[in-house]
């Protein structure tokens, strides 16, 4: 089922069978995806990647990734765009929180036996909700999404025991890899996201080396090269092209930056596919 507004707010939840995959939106241009797997495990494979989803497991993606195939019996699908829900107020809860940005790989959680009736329910009224007809059904079906997230939160939080306890930290570093999703293409340099955040490059690195096990600089190649391969595989791109739009100054230095990582230039790993 699916929810429009005239301003683009969208929702789309439904309970999706293995015979229905074609219903199931593999990306979103401008949105964000809640996948709870109530079937027996299911495999996907995103950015090229395997991921196993076991039964009660949820995933959650934004339209940053893509999903390449996928194999389930059954899932439950929550995919909605900005317009329809994104906290600015709350860091953890928002559009750019824990949940969606708070991982550079795919976030997931195993939903405990004594919540399970309680996510059950709450889909259930969700269900409903799509079925009325009236001037409540908007900011009825925004606060039943945010009691699902809050939900899913705590959840997360509870199985992830390690995660930074200065959120004032925490919150920079999850803007900062917001930041990277959305500008990779043209700042691929630390001081760019530094200035964005009104932060010294160095206070970027010192922070990032307190809290997790890779460098600014990292992350913002890390998704270069991510798009890299994504054009690769799903374009008809030339390399020049590639290079020019991921804003390297020629194909040399992109080559390299290419083949560092992979092993391989560029052609020859699209030529491997």
């Amino acid at each position: 089922m699916k929810f429009n507004t005239k301003i683009d707010e969208t929702l789309f939840i439904s309970t999706i069978a293995s015979q229905q995959d074609d219903q199931f939106c593999r990306r979103l241009d401008e949105g964000l995806s809640v996948i709870w797997n109530v079937g027996n495990d299911a495999q996907f494979k995103v950015d090229n990647k395997e991921i196993r989803i076991k039964k009660n497991c949820v995933i959650f993606l934004t339209e940053f990734y893509n999903v390449d195939s996928f194999e389930f019996q059954q899932l439950n699908v929550i995919q909605f765009s900005r317009q329809f829900y994104c906290v600015e107020s709350n860091d953890e809860l928002g559009c750019r929180g824990l949940l969606f940005f708070g991982e550079q790989h795919v976030p997931k959680i195993i939903l405990p036996a004594d919540t399970i009736k309680q996510f059950k329910l709450l889909w259930e009224v969700f269900m409903m909700e799509m079925e009325e007809e009236d001037d409540f059904k908007l900011e009825m079906l925004r606060s039943l999404l945010k009691r699902f997230l809050i939900l899913c939160l705590r959840v997360y939080k509870k199985q992830n025991n390690n995660l930074p306890t200065d959120n004032s930290n925490v919150a920079l570093i999850r803007k900062f890899n917001y930041l990277v999703e959305k500008n990779y293409k043209t700042h691929s340099k630390v001081s760019d996201y530094a200035q964005l955040l009104h932060k010294s490059p160095k206070t970027l690195s010192n922070i990032f080396s307190k809290y997790i096990n890779r460098t600014p600089l990292q992350i913002i190649n890390e998704r270069r090269f991510l798009e890299a391969k994504r054009m690769l595989l799903y374009t008809d791109q030339l390399i020049y092209e590639i290079a020019e739009e991921l804003n390297f100054k020629d194909v040399q230095s992109f080559s390299h930056f290419f083949s560092v990582r992979a092993g391989v230039a560029p052609s020859s790993f699209r030529a491997t596919l």
